[in-house]
């Protein structure tokens, strides 16, 4: 059986006091006189002084033997106590090595991502302070990057003492709700630019929003191209709305514009008066000059009638050679006396052709007063046909009202 090294090393000192003890006893008894036993001499001695001083020795072993294996014992205990920590210890070190290794890398790793935003971007905290920013806020702002980092961002890039009116940082912090909005924006070229802005919470495990991030895009080609669309739009509305040879409004339109009129007519009880003028001999002009001249000539007459108009009046190309005017608020004369002086502008206007030829006409006109009897559009423009129809039979060249 394997002993302990204390349990050795106490075997040991209570081995050298025995010997001690025997020793000392033969020595007592070699020195001692004639006839002294030896068991007398192992167990007293010569003298009881020799007693005591043999068994101080003996004792002093012994007890060096107690002290050493109590000593060694604990420190085996303690080394054991090590070694076995020892595993964790290391394992603990290795563990927070790769933890840090871990943050390191991402860290990295994330740096790496928002150097690489192309975009402008900033992170800031509860006090409005820009903790991180890109080269491309530096860019956008016109600020060097080191003079936005740690400092208000309504102060670096505002020159203001508090945050901003409409600020979305400030909605998202309120509500930890992510925001966007649209803003024109200067750039250091002088030129105006769109950008949209859009802001993100970070939220902690409280819930509480402790950050805000906040990405800007250049939306600028996007809002041209919706102005460009918007411009073709209203192209489009106006071509399917205005006679393209003339510039007046068409037969759609008219009807639309007409039937608006009406309905205030029937709402307020308002004064509504029309014309139709008919070109006289139109069709001549076209058979002996061409379309052109004969083209050129409506333009003329198009030009007379807007002139001859205030502004809230509706005018309109009816088709070919026709033309619808609506008066509001106007009585049955006072579009008479209207007719009369289109008519007579009409009669007094020439087109060269050439030098020394030009080309002109004449208009038949239709006037008519709307009162509220008529059940719809169609009814109205046939009593107003009706006017022109009288005034063409009448000669031509003439104006006739039909109340």
């Amino acid at each position: 059986m394997r002993l302990n090294p204390e349990r050795k090393i106490l075997g040991l000192c209570i081995a050298a006091g025995i010997v001690i003890w025997l020793l000392d006893a033969i020595f007592d008894y070699a020195s001692s006189p004639p006839g002294t036993s030896f068991s007398r001499a192992l167990v007293q001695g010569t003298s009881l002084h020799e007693v005591y001083a043999r068994g101080a020795f003996s004792a002093a072993f012994i007890g060096m033997g107690v002290f050493l294996s109590l000593f060694i014992r604990r420190l085996r205990k303690e080394d054991d106590a090590k070694n076995a920590l020892s595993p964790r210890i290391d394992t603990g070190i290795r563990e927070q090595e790769q933890d840090e290794e871990t943050v390191e890398q991402t860290a990295r790793f994330l740096d790496t991502i928002f150097q690489s935003i192309r975009d402008p971007f900033i992170i800031l905290d509860r006090d409005y302070t820009i903790v991180r920013a890109n080269p491309a806020y530096s860019g956008l702002k016109h600020i060097p990057l080191g003079d936005l980092i740690g400092r208000k961002c309504y102060e670096a890039t505002r020159s203001l003492s508090a945050v901003c009116d409409e600020c979305i940082v400030a909605r998202t912090f309120k509500s930890g709700d992510p925001a966007a909005k649209e803003k024109r924006v200067s750039t250091k070229h002088g030129a105006d630019e769109w950008v949209e802005i859009y802001t993100y919470p970070v939220i902690n495990e409280a819930d509480e929003v402790t950050h805000v991030i906040e990405y800007v895009r250049n939306i600028t080609d996007r809002k041209r191209a919706d102005e460009q669309r918007q411009l073709f739009i209203q192209e489009l509305e106006m071509l399917s709305s205005v006679d393209a040879l003339t510039g007046l409004l068409n037969r759609r339109m008219l009807y639309d514009r007409l039937h608006h009129e009406i309905e205030r007519v029937r709402r307020y009880n308002v004064d509504l008066a029309m014309m139709f003028c008919d070109l006289d001999s139109f069709k001549e002009i076209n058979d002996t000059h061409g379309h052109s001249v004969g083209d050129e000539v409506l333009k003329r007459i198009a030009g007379i009638l807007k002139t001859s108009l205030r502004t809230s009046d509706i005018i309109g190309r009816y088709g070919g050679d026709e033309f619808l005017v609506v008066l509001p608020q106007t009585s049955l004369k006072g579009a008479h006396d209207l007719a009369e002086r289109i008519r007579a502008s009409v009669q007094g206007m020439r087109y060269e052709v050439c030098e020394g030829q030009s080309v002109g006409t004449t208009v038949s006109i239709g006037v008519t007063y709307y009162a509220g009897g008529e059940p719809d559009v169609d009814a109205l423009i046939n009593r107003i046909d009706t006017a022109l129809y009288v005034s063409k039979k009448a000669g031509k060249n003439q104006v006739y009202s039909l109340a």
